[in-house]
């Protein structure tokens, strides 16, 4: 396999017309013809192959760079992301500037073509020409004030080129393709063009799509073909059957995105394909494609992502549109996240978030969330709607109590068996990556003092630890270290969803701050709490144990907040965390308030997304 570099280094150079990038760039875009001049013959063109590293932590800052193809990403040393940079934008501004050594570790997405421009002859000449100083002071100013929400969104939306391959025979990747390409159009209003094998013969004649990279006469004209279909600000989706071929890898190096399609219900092997993948050691999302009919079985989802290395994976019934819409709004940033909050009875708010959801006709494409918010973002990821959700909400809490089998205190008030049964039946051996729409839950490590994520495993097991009040049950065992619920920690997981990076997130927080109250009492009066007959409100051992989880993951929940897109403090303020009999009430308190704030903001969210 030959290295992108040593495709005929003349030819690149000659194929990049360095003036007309420089002229695109919004750090020279304002300057006269004569300096454009100037500034494109103080630049060198570098070739980048697809996993290629720019540069690294602690380089010396001697060049600027400027992306004319392809895409480029900069990460932190703690593998968080800074930025992706995409045609016409430059990188190492900041610390080219500043004189420090680089700050990230930069590398190319996919194969990718830069300009080069020394340091020093930089300077000298923006000396001579201040607007260029001002334009690259302003472009550092608002790299620095975009938070990491921001960017992480900007890189999926940046993701315009998707390769969607199949490893097996019996899959009609094309059919696919084109059902993807539909579905971006549907929710990005912009173009998409479905480039395959064919397509590509029909534009040169037959046989150019397998040029081999290394004939570089042939290679050359097709990459700036496909290089100008990418400059038509559309998404391109590119397909490939299972052949270990050479449109096959021309479509892997040339994406910002894999999408590796296979039947459910097969089995999961090793192909030539496969194989080149690894081989080809690509940086750009790898995701799993799952072709899942209606009442299916998920198949051997955790083998399949081992095999193709997938990051995630994505169940579609291949004639269901909403699926590839669903699909097409999580590949590009559009996918609405929801997020629902813990707080025992209150939570039953979020079923009436739920049905406003469903009225106004809002998507929901993945969900997760914390204690009684993961019960119900279970029962939504697993297919039911609100008035579903309601049923089962009634049955588990009011009409049945599963929350009585008292023990000896030792390490709880419950032993939490009946509770835990319940959502085994409920449930049954569903396993989390066997949802249609993905879910996590978010439990507390009491060993680590650090926030679990789930997403995967049985369903019933994390949500049920995820809802594991320290005190009122015991804490779930698990590789040596104790579990309880998530709300110890984190009550509202924004930033677990945020950092999936799919798109726009709705949460709905059912905390309190400060509830428990001894109205009365001026004290000191270490007794009081044990004679309240006659008050209101009694406080029990309960909303003790509740109420200090509660309060000890408060000081977070502005901080989780700011990571939502669409934020609904619920007004349940005056309901026990178990009230389980008030829960028309709770649900008709969360409807009223979601419909209200979705009216009130909805429009402006759906419009951001």
């Amino acid at each position: 396999m030959l290295s992108f570099a040593a495709l005929t280094f003349q030819k690149t150079s000659k194929a990049l017309d360095s003036r007309a990038i420089l002229a695109h760039c919004a750090l020279f875009a304002d300057l006269p013809a004569t300096a454009l001049d100037r500034l494109a013959g103080l630049c060198t063109p570098r070739s980048l192959r697809g996993g290629e590293v720019l540069f690294r932590t602690g380089d010396a800052a001697d060049h600027l760079h400027i992306v004319a193809s392809g895409r480029i990403r900069i990460r932190g040393n703690d593998g968080s992301l800074f930025a992706d940079v995409a045609r016409y934008e430059p990188i190492g501004e900041i610390s080219l500037l500043s004189g420090d050594h680089r700050n990230g570790d930069a590398y190319a997405l996919r194969d990718s073509l830069l300009l080069d421009i020394e340091g020093a002859a930089l300077m000298a000449f923006v000396l001579t020409y201040p607007t260029a100083l001002l334009a690259m002071t302003r472009i550092i100013v608002q790299r620095m004030r975009r938070d990491r929400r921001q960017t992480l969104l900007e890189a999926a939306r940046r993701e315009h080129s998707i390769a969607v391959v199949s490893l097996l025979p019996d899959v009609d990747v094309e059919a696919i393709a084109d059902q993807i390409c539909a579905a971006l159009r549907g929710c990005c209003a912009t173009p998409c063009e479905r480039i395959s094998a064919a397509s590509v013969d029909a534009a040169f004649g037959k046989g150019i799509a397998q040029t081999p990279l290394g004939e570089t006469t042939a290679h050359h004209q097709l990459m700036a073909w496909l290089d100008a279909r990418e400059r038509c600000d559309q998404h391109l989706v590119y397909s490939a059957g299972p052949a270990d071929d050479a449109w096959t890898e021309r479509c892997l190096r040339q994406c910002d995105r894999v999408l590796v399609v296979v039947p459910a219900q097969s089995v999961p092997s090793d192909t030539a394909l496969l194989e080149t993948l690894r081989q080809l050691e690509l940086r750009v999302p790898v995701d799993l494609v799952l072709l899942r009919p209606e009442r299916a079985a998920a198949g051997d989802v955790a083998g399949w992502r081992l095999k193709v290395g997938a990051g995630t994976h994505y169940f579609v019934r291949p004639d269901v549109a909403d699926d590839y819409a669903k699909l097409a709004r999580q590949l590009s940033g559009h996918g609405i996240g929801l997020v629902l909050g813990g707080g025992g009875a209150r939570g039953f708010a979020h079923i009436g978030l739920l049905r406003a959801l469903e009225e106004l006709h809002i998507p929901i494409d993945l969900t997760g969330g914390t204690s009684m918010g993961a019960f119900f973002a279970a029962l939504r990821a697993w297919g039911l709607d609100s008035r579903e959700a309601q049923r089962v909400a009634r049955a588990s809490f009011v009409d049945h109590n599963y929350l009585n089998d008292y023990v000896l205190p030792r390490v709880s008030l419950l032993r939490g068996r009946k509770f835990l049964q319940h959502l085994r039946v409920l449930f049954g051996d569903t396993r989390i990556e066997e949802l249609r729409t993905p879910f996590f839950a978010v439990s507390t490590n009491l060993t680590r003092a650090s926030t679990m994520v789930h997403d995967s495993g049985p369903l019933a097991t994390w949500v049920g630890t995820s809802m594991a009040v320290p005190g009122v049950v015991p804490p779930v065992a698990w590789h040596g270290d104790l579990l309880v619920d998530g709300a110890v920690t984190n009550s509202l997981p924004t930033d677990v969803m945020h950092a999936m990076g799919r798109g726009p997130i709705i949460a709905s927080d059912v905390s309190t701050e400060g509830s428990l109250q001894a109205p009365g009492i001026e004290g000191p009066d270490p007794e009081a709490l044990l004679d309240q007959r006659g008050r209101p409100g009694n406080v029990t051992l309960i909303d003790i144990l509740f109420g200090g989880m509660s309060l000890t993951s408060e000081s977070g929940v502005r901080m989780r907040a700011e990571r939502a897109d669409l934020y609904l403090r619920m007004p349940v303020a005056d309901f026990r965390l178990f009230d389980w009999k008030r829960i028309d009430a709770a649900v008709e308190r969360g409807y009223a308030y979601a419909m209200e704030q979705l009216q009130k903001d909805g429009q402006e969210f759906l419009r951001r997304r």
